[in-house]
């Protein structure tokens, strides 16, 4: 089973209208406009305070909206075959797949709110399991969307992959090293 990681970059940052020319987009730590992900929800709330939605966006930044709610599971008439359990914070795709989405972007970062896979798992039990730094402002893990260690089967417990970032105010990717030894 494979999984996506891909760097995603969101051409839709700038906006030009008769008010000015303003940014839509921020760097997160990876550049502006771009993500590393295998995929991402984010919450679109009502003026009410209530979810009204949620887009999902997958590993190549294409996003899908998930705007029918039945008993707190989302799903689409898009055709999209994706659904986010927001009961049990699972997100089921229809080969039998599904993330559990345990990391959730706070503090100061600017995408604070999105919510991130910290455990992907496939049909046969396969698992790939995700942890994220703190986000800006905050002390714990899994508050942002800068991957820390990536880890399956073969690592046997240890991170296969891990991610280092620089002391920037917004921390930068600076590498990755892969534990394995094998060419992804």
């Amino acid at each position: 089973w494979s999984v996506g990681f891909n760097l995603a970059f969101n051409s839709q940052n700038w906006r030009q209208d008769p008010g000015g020319t303003g940014q839509l987009g921020e760097d997160i730590g990876y550049g502006y406009g771009w993500k590393l992900l295998a995929g991402s929800l984010l919450p679109f709330i009502t003026a009410g305070g209530g979810v009204g939605e949620y887009i999902f966006t997958d590993a190549t930044g294409a996003q899908y909206h998930l705007n029918q709610n039945n008993g707190g599971v989302w799903s689409s008439v898009e055709s999209v075959y994706v659904s986010y359990d927001s009961n049990a914070g699972k997100l089921h795709f229809n080969d039998g797949s599904s993330w559990v989405m345990g990391c959730t972007s706070a503090g100061t970062e600017w995408d604070a709110g999105t919510i991130y896979p910290t455990l992907m798992e496939d049909s046969n039990g396969n698992e790939v399991i995700i942890n994220y730094n703190a986000g800006v402002g905050v002390t714990w893990n899994n508050s942002s969307s800068r991957i820390s260690t990536i880890e399956d089967v073969r690592g046997n417990g240890s991170p296969d992959y891990t991610f280092t970032y620089n002391t920037d105010a917004i921390p930068h990717l600076t590498g990755i090293t892969n534990y394995i030894g094998t060419s992804e």
